[in-house]
């Protein structure tokens, strides 16, 4: 089978993609695309069905775009009429892997092996699904359902399995990773394990509450060097009556203690957020608190979201009070720190040597890669899935452009 894929949104999307392209096998003579859509955001679901149109157009009446993901499960009828090749799949990656070979009149089996793609080195690992937060904006309890967590026992054979096949990174993934629990075992006691599978270079941990940040998890890290040092912890806000609203479960000193723990714990850590704008209990200074925050404990970039009411949340009931024009304006001053504060998280690896993870190339002879803590590198030669040391020789918008000094 040809699959191309596309996926949009967070790293749960992208592991479940993942995992249907594995398990579909790849003997079956058609043309797919599969679309992994997102419904955090109205542009969220605008981009999915922007996308959807162009792979139906891509592959014509002959192919298939099959479409699964958060905003497939929240609007399957809205998705499913953009156009008579398009099927929407809304169950689970196995469940929609089996419907993929279905409709494509192949035999539901799926594949025993894991297959690396040539031009890719990370591999994400989903460890649970759902969340029981019911932040007042967030339409993701409705599509993903209540927290449920994969076992320890499937998940280090799975991620052995990743291994195995050649993955030299594994991301650790899930809607709400700090709620992972397996009896006795809770996320660091996972970790913990998964560091010590022989032959992985580099484990990650993607986006995590900052309730999620216990000492046992940050001692984990710093014990195990294969485990980078970056964590994406979302603040949304800086302000105390914007965090209330929102229903996030602390306020803007309790997430600075913990943002602090954590420095004192890893010392050199690179820390991301997201940062929600034009939420409508956000005035002016609470914009500005956002911002300070932002600079104050040092992220080295912002996802920044524009708040759009979505459907059957809490939050609906505030109306959508900020205008467009103010909350454009917010984002710009936001990315315009994140922007900064990048730059001067690359300015710091200049002249120091770090350990590269190659991947892709991203021109004739020249890949790009990451270092433990997530700063990306362009550097000369080498291969994906390599890793090299490098020394930062100065910086671009996009990276650190480095020297290799050692394979």
């Amino acid at each position: 089978m040809s699959i191309q894929t596309h996926t949009l949104g967070c790293k749960v999307n992208f592991a479940d993609v993942q995992s249907v392209v594995e398990q579909v096998d790849p003997g079956s003579p058609f043309q797919a695309t599969i679309i992994g859509t997102c419904c955090v955001t109205a542009e969220g679901e605008r981009q999915s069905r922007k996308e959807v149109r162009r792979a139906s157009r891509r592959v014509g009446p002959e192919g298939s775009v099959f479409v699964m993901g958060c905003a497939a499960r929240l609007k399957p009828d809205e998705f499913a009429g953009l156009a008579e090749n398009v099927v929407v799949l809304t169950g689970d990656p196995g469940e929609v892997a089996r419907g993929i070979l279905e409709s494509l009149g192949d035999k539901p089996e799926v594949a025993q092996e894991t297959v690396v793609p040539a031009d890719r080195t990370r591999s994400f690992l989903k460890i649970q699904d759902g969340c029981d937060n019911n932040c007042s904006y967030c339409v993701i309890p409705q599509v993903r359902g209540k927290p449920g967590s994969i076992s320890a026992g499937e998940l280090l054979k799975t991620a052995n399995g990743m291994v195995s096949a050649g993955y030299p990174e594994i991301v650790v993934s899930g809607i709400n990773v700090g709620a992972w629990r397996n009896g006795e075992m809770d996320l660091a006691s996972l970790m913990d394990r998964l560091a010590g599978i022989d032959g992985l270079k580099r484990l990650r941990l993607s986006s995590i509450e900052v309730n999620g940040l216990t000492p046992e998890l940050l001692e984990v890290m710093e014990r195990h060097p294969n485990i980078g040092h970056h964590l994406h912890i979302p603040l949304q806000s800086g302000d105390n009556r914007v965090l209330a609203a929102m229903g996030r479960r602390y306020n803007a000193a309790t997430f600075s203690a913990a943002i602090e723990r954590t420095r004192e714990a890893l010392p050199g850590i690179n820390l991301t957020t997201d940062a929600m704008v034009g939420f409508p209990a956000e005035d002016e200074k609470a914009a500005e608190r956002t911002l300070w925050m932002v600079e104050d404990l040092g992220f080295s970039k912002v996802h920044v979201f524009m708040y759009s009411p979505r459907p059957g949340t809490a939050a609906t009931a505030l109306g959508d009070p900020v205008p467009v024009s103010v909350k454009k304006r917010r984002s710009r001053f936001l990315r315009f720190l994140s922007d900064r504060q990048q730059k001067a998280q690359r300015q710091r690896k200049v002249g120091i040597a770090s350990e590269i993870l190659l991947e892709s190339p991203v021109a004739p002879g020249i890949h790009g890669g990451y270092s433990a803590d997530y700063t990306r590198f362009i550097v000369e030669g080498g291969r994906p899935g390599e890793m090299v040391k490098v020394t930062g020789e100065h910086v671009s918008d996009e990276a650190v452009i480095g020297k290799v000094i050692e394979r």
